[in-house]
């Protein structure tokens, strides 16, 4: 899953500043509306990857079911991956990664357009690209902000079981000070 339910606020936040930063872009109805017709859109989104994975697993659980002896020595992953992006493809939506925010932030500027919860006065492209750039950086900072957290969880001088209650618990204290660290939250 490319963007998780969790992000979603936040990145909606980032754009919306992102775009008022930029000095090209006026909230007619305020920011806060547009920020939430962000937020709404993005978490469609992730709620259809989230339906096409729903969907993959069950039918890769149906296939393990009917053909055991053909999984024995498959990587599941992959076969699930390969599911989900034919049923994707079936669908339009698109899990490439670039295309697929490429494609989200296009969608993004057309309707706060046609909603009136944006004004500009540059190319829709223009915008497009802040949008774009906005999940982009966003992305990639929580990824940074992620794999720092894995680093200090390993050097933690008493070692904690990934999946324990204790583990999760320090994962997300520390996760959320990575991410406030890098101005993600």
């Amino acid at each position: 899953m490319l963007i998780k339910e969790a992000q979603v606020p936040f990145i909606s936040r980032k754009i919306a500043y992102d775009l008022l930063n930029s000095g090209y872009v006026t909230f007619p109805k305020g920011i806060d509306s547009a920020i939430n017709e962000i937020e709404e859109i993005i978490m469609d989104d992730v709620l259809w990857e989230r339906e096409i994975e729903d969907k993959a697993r069950e039918i890769l659980s149906k296939q393990e079911e009917e053909n055991e002896f053909l999984f024995y020595d498959v990587d599941r992953r992959e076969v699930f991956k390969l599911i989900k992006k034919t049923i994707a493809e079936e669908e339009g939506f698109n899990i490439k990664r670039d295309e697929r925010i490429d494609d989200l932030s296009h969608f993004l500027v057309k309707e706060l357009w046609d909603k009136e919860l944006i004004d500009y006065d540059v190319r829709d492209g223009k915008i497009k690209n802040i949008i774009f750039n906005s999940i982009m950086e966003f992305l990639n900072r929580e990824k940074e902000a992620r794999d720092e957290v894995f680093r200090k969880i390993e050097n933690y001088k008493r070692p904690l079981i990934p999946g324990s209650e204790e583990y999760d618990l320090v994962f997300q204290r520390l996760y959320e000070q990575e991410l406030r660290k890098r101005g993600l939250i």
